[in-house]
């Protein structure tokens, strides 16, 4: 819990005007359909085992083969439960053979579990893809003008997003921006002659990793330097103000970014933000 020094309902107005609307738009009903279109969230497919392969490793699950069900696993990409050593066992040749150990220890753990659901586990539907980075880099590259390096320092009109390798966009703030940064942000953009760069997070839901990921935002925001101008693109769980009974939301993660005077909003706003610094 933390605590605000707003209150929502009487002060609204008061917050930062992008914060605000990002508020706005995740109360509109419809907010996770939009932001779809960003953090575009896919499950694979789940995989099929081969039938006789299917059979192999149920009958040497039922007659505790050790030997025999490593080795018929290790010919799938995936493994029923998370293994620390599997990778290794599974890819270095020789190992399954020199490591009986652990193949005794692993193949108990098997045996905890009955052979349907080794094979259930093995074909259910994967994890969704979370890496939100490549998802926020692939709609910019389709929302906005993307240039190289050079035609980006040329550019004085409009809306460009800076292209090039991790490298580069670092090289290029800390060289000739005379930015303080470890690596390169989610967003160079320039709007006219301004410079703009942000950092971009999806946060699902409340907990320690998460607040972590926003207290880095955060973080970034406070470094301004200069006429370089430092935004939060956050999206999700911060802008979350009720509760399902009414109650105001007082976790951490929520009060810090909607409190925060810095120009913290959703991607979805990216375009109004970026039409305001023309003006």
């Amino acid at each position: 819990m933390a605590e605000r020094t707003i209150d929502l309902d009487e002060n609204f107005d008061s917050l930062n005007p992008w914060v605000r609307k990002s508020i706005q738009l995740f109360n509109d009903g419809q907010y996770l359909d939009k932001i779809s279109r960003i953090y575009n969230y896919q499950a694979d497919r789940p995989v099929r085992i081969e039938d006789n392969l299917r059979r192999q490793i149920r009958v040497a699950h039922n007659n505790r083969n050790d030997e025999d069900l490593i080795k018929l696993l290790s010919q799938l990409d995936k493994f029923p439960y998370d293994e620390p050593f599997w990778y290794l066992l599974k890819n270095v040749p020789g190992f399954i053979d020199s490591n009986p150990e652990q193949v005794r220890r692993i193949a108990r753990t098997l045996y905890s579990m009955t052979d349907e659901e080794v094979v259930v586990r093995i074909e259910s539907q994967p994890k969704l893809n979370q890496q939100t980075g490549p998802m926020f880099n692939n709609w910019l590259r389709n929302e906005f003008q993307i240039k190289s390096l050079e035609e980006f320092k040329e550019s004085t009109e409009g809306i460009v997003i800076l292209g090039e390798s991790e490298e580069t966009g670092k090289n290029f703030l800390i060289d000739e921006l005379n930015q303080d940064v470890s690596k390169r942000p989610d967003l160079i953009a320039k709007v006219n002659a301004r410079y703009v760069i942000g950092e971009a997070k999806w946060i699902g839901q409340s907990g320690g990793n998460q607040y972590k990921s926003v207290a880095e935002v955060l973080k970034f925001c406070g470094a301004q330097r200069g006429q370089v101008l430092r935004i939060g693109i956050i999206d999700g769980y911060p802008w979350m103000t009720k509760k399902p009974t009414g109650a105001t939301v007082n976790d951490r993660i929520c009060v810090e970014v909607q409190e925060s005077t810095y120009n913290s909003m959703s991607a979805l706003l990216l375009n109004e933000f970026f039409s305001s610094l023309m003006n």
